[in-house]
């Protein structure tokens, strides 16, 4: 954890959030990788491995040390002959297609303050429910991760109905990030977006269904980008991923 603030540095001189607070759940539920020179931290990855499979996340590089090939260096040394999963950008996806990764689909990063109205469909779920949110999240997503929800419960929120579930989690007590949202249809999964987005200010929600895409940015949210998301050694991802309609964190699988 000591490593955290040069992560940080790393991650806000290239263009992103400084996100203390994901680093310290990252690196809490995973394995972090480091390369160094004589000026400090020059790049980073962190590895989730669940029973189905590993996800790969948080591949960064100083701009003092890119197109040096560091960033291979690091995906490859954490990489095995199992399943791997990870979201690449524009980007980083060439080098991840010469690793083996194909794409197997993508999500839409959404940001803004949600302007719609709550659906009251749903209600905050308790550590009662904490099996019956592993299990349905196991089913759906097809990964086996209750630390992601007794996190939430602990720390974060989730809210449940009959029709799914919907986890969220503030960073650094400012932007609110809603997910996994798993639920039964694209409607369901706006309803539980609205009930865990309204009145919670700066959100974020990555989603790909053209419904739950033009359901946010109907109400106040605006797109940040694509990420494709990849995968190697297998031809899909697990689970009934129909119903799986938004990650919490893209470096969660």
């Amino acid at each position: 954890m000591a490593d955290i603030p040069a992560c940080s540095d790393l991650a806000e001189s290239r263009s992103s959030a400084r996100e203390e607070s994901k680093w310290e759940f990252l690196l809490t539920h995973g394995e972090g990788w480091g390369l160094f020179d004589e000026e400090g931290l020059v790049g980073t990855t962190i590895v989730t491995r669940y029973p189905e499979l590993a996800s790969v996340s948080m591949v960064l590089v100083a701009e003092r040390a890119a197109r040096r090939g560091h960033a291979r260096r690091l995906v490859s040394h954490v990489l095995d002959t199992g399943v791997s999963t990870l979201f690449a950008t524009s980007m980083g996806r060439p080098l991840y297609e010469q690793l083996g990764f194909h794409a197997v689909g993508f999500t839409d990063i959404h940001t803004g303050v949600f302007t719609g109205p709550v659906s009251d469909i749903s209600h905050i779920a308790t550590a009662a429910d904490l099996d019956e949110l592993v299990a349905l999240d196991a089913k759906v997503s097809g990964l086996t991760r209750p630390f992601l929800w007794e996190q939430l419960l602990t720390t974060g929120s989730v809210r449940i109905s009959p029709h799914g579930i919907a986890g969220s989690w503030r960073v650094r007590d400012e932007r609110l990030f809603i997910g996994p949202v798993i639920a039964d249809s694209p409607a369901d999964a706006c309803a539980l977006i609205a009930d865990s987005a309204v009145g919670n200010g700066s959100v974020r929600v990555d989603v790909h269904d053209p419904e739950v895409v033009a359901f946010v940015r109907a109400h106040g949210m605006e797109s940040w980008g694509e990420c494709t998301w990849m995968v190697k050694n297998a031809e899909q991802l697990p689970g009934d991923r129909a119903c799986y309609h938004a990650p919490l964190l893209q470096a969660l699988g």
